[in-house]
């Protein structure tokens, strides 16, 4: 840390005044919890909130103002802040053949100052005409030892919706033009990269989506995060924490979904219909980090849900889920049907349609430990998969899990969707023919 006998001197000023107006204060008989001395120096302000020794001056912050960006953008911003007197270095540390932070040269690194309002920077960058993902990394030095890794991934090209992508949990896309597929991006505790959170497809007319699919495995749910947000929002919704849940920023991102082709669930449910507001990715199956968690809040993550279903036997078959988690990763997809039953409701101003049934897909290596990719698993004996089908009534409570036991082939022909795509097409009808209850019972405990 560099020394600065200036501010040092200043400080044991301010500390000697505090002091004195505590004693002040004292004396009149004012009952104080926490005195805020709050002193402007140059241009920086100083604020005392407990022991001295945790005060931090001038806090460095450094960020970009997206994480992910879709093939064809090539410009992002981002910011500094920090001492006005103190020097950065900003390094392109991965990524340097496909990124740089001059729009006419190749240039990997800049130095310059912090200054009074804070700096702005920016990264260059062609559209990305491949069908691969690719990652990039800039560090972020500053004079007083701080340092800052800032990642970046841009989406690969496909011509169906950016809809390219190996999951195991992944279904085949579905040409129709009032279907949205779309992934949301998340950082995970302790990571830098940005991973998928859970793939939608969304159905415009119905304001509902078809199916969300989605990975269960330890790292989505380690590293001391375990709070329920319930930071409802529509999607895309930007939210940091507590702070700002009820009032979430928005940034708009490719593929778009109007907000006003979204349920308006952010203030409450349905009303006086009576159906809860039903995640299809479970929130308790994403506590990594704030932003994981508060992305299962959006609206597009929404059904109109049988209450005593959603509280009953759908969330101990969640639970059960959660429970057959494995290294080699549990696929997971869960959606809705409309067939007789299927009804409409009008909630805030938005027609929504509510699905006749809700399932719930899974899919994993039977040893839960093989190191594969599901594509290159050649023996259907070495994978499970199953499937869950109710009704979505109340009375559908009383159906156990077992009893509702359907094998993966019956939801693909009532739903029109083919379902893990990535299986090995030799071994996938075997696969999907699958309605083993006990192989799961196995795993569920």
């Amino acid at each position: 840390m560099n020394f600065n006998p200036t501010k040092c001197c200043t400080l044991v000023m301010m500390k000697m005044m505090k002091r004195f107006l505590s004693e002040i204060f004292k004396r009149m008989g004012v009952v104080m919890g926490t005195l805020w001395v709050v002193m402007s120096l140059t241009s920086c302000e100083l604020i005392f909130s407990g022991d001295d020794e945790e005060m931090e001056i001038y806090k460095s912050k450094a960020w970009l103002n997206k994480s992910v960006v879709n093939y064809n953008e090539t410009t992002l911003s981002g910011g500094i802040l920090g001492d006005p007197e103190s020097e950065y270095t900003i390094t392109i540390t991965s990524g340097g053949e496909w990124l740089s932070l001059s729009s006419t040269t190749q240039v990997t690194e800049i130095v310059g100052k912090v200054g009074k309002y804070g700096t702005t920077f920016f990264l260059y960058f062609d559209s990305n005409d491949t069908t691969s993902e690719r990652s990039g990394e800039v560090t972020v030095n500053f004079s007083n030892g701080k340092v800052i890794i800032l990642s970046l991934l841009q989406w690969g090209f496909s011509d169906s919706s950016d809809y390219n992508r190996a999951w195991g949990e992944q279904p085949a896309h579905n040409d129709n033009v009032r279907y949205v597929h779309k992934t949301y991006f998340t950082t995970l505790n302790g990571q830098s990269i940005p991973v998928r959170n859970y793939s939608i497809c969304y159905d415009l007319d119905k304001l509902v989506s078809h199916w969300v699919a989605y990975p269960i495995h330890s790292s989505y749910t380690g590293g001391g995060f375990n709070t329920r947000t319930d930071a409802w929002a529509f999607d895309d919704a930007v939210t940091t924490g507590q702070g700002d849940k009820k009032n979430p920023r928005y940034e708009l991102t490719h593929p778009i979904i109007p907000q006003d082709r979204q349920q308006n669930i952010i203030k409450g449910g349905y009303g006086s219909y009576g159906y809860d507001r039903g995640h299809m990715l479970p929130s308790a199956s994403r506590y990594s980090t704030w932003m994981t968690n508060a992305q299962t809040f959006y609206a597009t993550n929404m059904f109109p849900q049988a209450s005593d279903l959603n509280q009953g036997t759908w969330a101990s078959l969640e639970n059960k889920a959660r429970n057959a988690k494995c290294r080699d990763t549990l696929f997971c997809v869960v959606g809705t049907l409309y067939e007789a039953g299927a009804r409409q409701i009008t909630s805030r101003q938005r027609t929504i349609t509510v699905p006749s049934h809700c399932y719930k897909l899974l899919l994993r290596t039977k040893s839960g430990n093989t190191g594969k990719r599901i594509s290159e698993i050649t023996n259907a004996d070495d994978i499970i998969a199953i499937g869950f089908l109710w009704e979505n009534t109340d009375s559908a409570n009383s159906i156990s899990a077992e009893a509702a036991v359907v094998p993966i082939s019956e939801i693909e022909r009532r739903s029109g969707f083919e379902f893990f795509r990535e299986l090995d097409p030799a071994i996938a009808a075997e696969v999907k023919s699958q309605k083993n209850f006990s192989d799961w019972q196995r795993v569920f405990n």
